[in-house]
């Protein structure tokens, strides 16, 4: 109903877009909101240039560069188990690594106790969440980059320029793209993102041209000041009707 009538239909994302088309929207009077313009802009300083997160990594035990991160809310929703999942397989293949779980949520119990059934205890780090300035400092020292299922937090680590394996879910795909941007497999094939992480570790070059890649297209996609005009425009014309 409501669809069908809108003067303007705004979504955050094309996957987001489609549903509403799909639902009633006019594609005339429909458009993409993307949230480039709504992250810390911190997150824009090229990697090179923001402050070292060594320090904040050695409080935690882990080594520059020798770590997988996920940043995200530990919920059911978001799949943080096939994260570690992922990462028990991923030290089958003889990687000595450790995993970052950067955020907190109703399922943290939980995946402490899956971590010590899976023999990846003493590897794996919840740190809880953490604020912007040290997602800013950290996520360019990661290894690899994990996303099952992510929103602002993709983008934010796209801008740091890692590699990223990711599920191709919700507005995934529109950033990651095999091979081009990154790696992305189907949602929950949490085997076949071990294997895509342990491509990267395996190939420092690839991972490494990866992660320029998918900051480039983060920067196309997600510019502040362009996103701010294409906003402003809609709601003009809205005013001259």
């Amino acid at each position: 109903f409501v669809l069908e009538r809108a003067d303007l239909v705004a979504a955050v994302n094309q996957d987001n877009l489609d549903f509403a088309l799909a639902n009633g929207a006019k594609p005339k009077t429909s458009t993409l909101f993307r949230y480039g313009n709504m992250i810390n802009k911190r997150h824009f300083i090229e990697p090179s240039e923001r402050s070292d997160g060594s320090g904040l990594l050695r409080e935690l035990g882990v080594e520059p560069h020798r770590f997988l991160l996920y940043t995200g809310r530990l919920e059911s929703v978001k799949h943080p188990d096939d994260i570690v999942r992922v990462f028990a397989k991923v030290r089958t293949f003889g990687h000595d690594i450790k995993l970052i779980m950067a955020g907190d949520g109703s399922l943290r119990e939980k995946l402490s106790e899956q971590a010590r059934e899976l023999g990846v205890e003493n590897h794996t780090i919840f740190c809880g969440s953490k604020d912007q300035e040290w997602l800013v400092s950290v996520i360019p020292l990661a290894a690899v980059v994990l996303s099952p299922h992510t929103g602002l937090a993709l983008l934010e680590v796209a801008l740091g320029e890692r590699p990223i394996v990711a599920y191709d879910i919700d507005w995934q795909s529109e950033l990651i793209e095999s091979g081009v941007t990154g790696e992305i497999v189907p949602h929950q094939a949490w085997e076949e993102m071990a294997d895509r992480v342990g491509r990267f570790l395996a190939d420092s070059n690839y991972a490494r041209s990866m992660g320029e890649a998918v900051r480039k297209r983060a920067l196309k996609m997600m510019n502040p000041s362009m996103l701010n005009q294409h906003e402003r425009e809609p709601y003009l014309s809205l005013f001259d009707r």
